[in-house]
């Protein structure tokens, strides 16, 4: 829901889908007396700057409230969506802000295990990744991995402020771009077992290694083992 509520066209928004949207499966789920995995994310909070983490906020606080069993899985900005975000090599802002990002499928395997332990229920779940990378090293290794210069473009923050009284991706670019994104994932692992902890550029190229140009070298990988 994340990516249709973040990026989502019309009426599509973080409070249609991740506020409303989460809040009719919960409701759906509390009548059926099912258990609730919520997949949030992490820095969820009612006063953030991002309208994302207000809505997943807001659908945190209606599971706890609704009397189901519940688990939250919170997790950091997904490394494979943003590679394709950055496909075009624009980023919004400086982009030299630090952001934690973690490979969907660590994420998967988190949100498995937590519908398969009961001893997670009433448990919120933090999952991040090993390190903090800027949109602009994310952007020129994206731009790498596909056989391409790594130049990246930038719009302006001057521009996104304008766009922003008006634009709700401009104003989360602004968001992004200003404030702490990130997270140290160490000792949520530490705590949570044998869970993947994948390197972001590692899941990176994994996930972008069919898009390389025809006769393009392949770059060397840094990976993180713990």
């Amino acid at each position: 829901s994340a990516v249709h509520g973040f990026a989502g066209p019309g009426r599509v928004s973080p409070a249609s889908v991740d506020r409303d949207g989460n809040a009719n499966l919960i409701d759906a789920a509390t009548a059926a007396r099912a258990d609730v995995v919520l997949v949030s994310v992490v820095g969820a909070s009612p006063e953030h700057p991002m309208e994302l983490f207000r809505a997943k906020a807001a659908a945190e606080r209606h599971l706890r409230a609704s009397g189901t069993p519940w688990t939250i899985v919170r997790a950091t900005a997904f490394v494979e969506l943003w590679g394709e975000l950055l496909a075009r090599s624009v980023v919004f802002g400086r982009g030299g802000n630090p952001i934690n990002f973690v490979s969907v499928r660590d994420v998967a395997a988190a949100i498995e295990r937590a519908v398969l332990e009961a001893a997670w229920r009433g448990r919120v779940i933090e999952i991040g990744g090993p390190r903090d990378l800027s949109l602009n090293e994310l952007a020129e290794r994206v731009q790498r991995l596909r056989g391409r210069d790594a130049n990246v473009r930038h719009v302006p923050l001057t521009v996104l402020r304008a766009l922003g009284t008006f634009n709700r991706q401009a104003r989360a670019a602004v968001a992004m771009d200003t404030i702490d994104m990130t997270f140290d994932a160490a000792p949520a692992r530490r705590s949570l077992g044998d869970l993947p902890m994948t390197d972001a550029l590692t899941a990176l190229s994994q996930t972008t290694a069919g898009d390389r140009a025809p006769g393009s070298p392949a770059p060397t990988t840094s990976t993180t083992s713990h």
